[in-house]
Order: C-alpha cells, then sequence, then structure tokens
C-alpha cells in the first residue's frame, strides 16, 4: 500500500491532535492511531489510501460494535480527520459508509 499521498496531512493532522501514528503490524506497513472519546473509551483510526482514484479511505471503529468508513478525496482527508477526531471525542458519531 503506498501512503506517500496521504502520509503529510495524517502526521500533520495526528501531531496537531497530540496523537502517535503506528506504521507497522505484523511486518506490514500501516497508519493507524487511537482515540479516546469522552468517556475514555478507545477508538481506533486508520487509513487505506486508493491512489489511481485520488482517494483515502478512514476506517474507525470502538473496538467493539461500532464501526464506520468514510472515502474521501485526499484534497480533504485533512477537514474529514478533523470532523471525524471531533465526533468521535463528542460522541456524536454520524453514520458514513464507503458508498
Amino acid at each position: 500500500m503506498n501512503f506517500q499521498k496521504v502520509e503529510n496531512v495524517f502526521v500533520s493532522w495526528a501531531k496537531n491532535s497530540g496523537l502517535t501514528i503506528q506504521t507497522e503490524y505484523k511486518g506490514e506497513e500501516i497508519r493507524s492511531t487511537d482515540i479516546l472519546d469522552n468517556n475514555e473509551k478507545k477508538w481506533q483510526l486508520w487509513l487505506v489510501p486508493v491512489d489511481s482514484e485520488e482517494h483515502c479511505v478512514i476506517h474507525y471503529w470502538n473496538y467493539k460494535n461500532i464501526s464506520r468508513h468514510s472515502k474521501v478525496p485526499n484534497s480533504q482527508l485533512f477537514q474529514e480527520l478533523v470532523i471525524i477526531e471531533k465526533s468521535i471525542k463528542n460522541g456524536t458519531l454520524k453514520s458514513n459508509y464507503l458508498p
């Protein structure tokens, strides 16, 4: 997977939010981070670049039963990450499923 087109945006967003990015899991390249909601419950957020369409899919879930996905143009990635982060922290998630 090629994270080159979304790397700087994801790193910038995570840094602004005080989050640590995980870049490898079981020997595979990934881009993932954890976010705590207002109840101190952990959520995982990760990216899947879709290079041929200039889009990225953002997956996020609460490690239990709530799972959401949002497909966005790379040019809108930062704004969408901010919206998702606020929604997780405030407990106001929208139902964003892949088209």
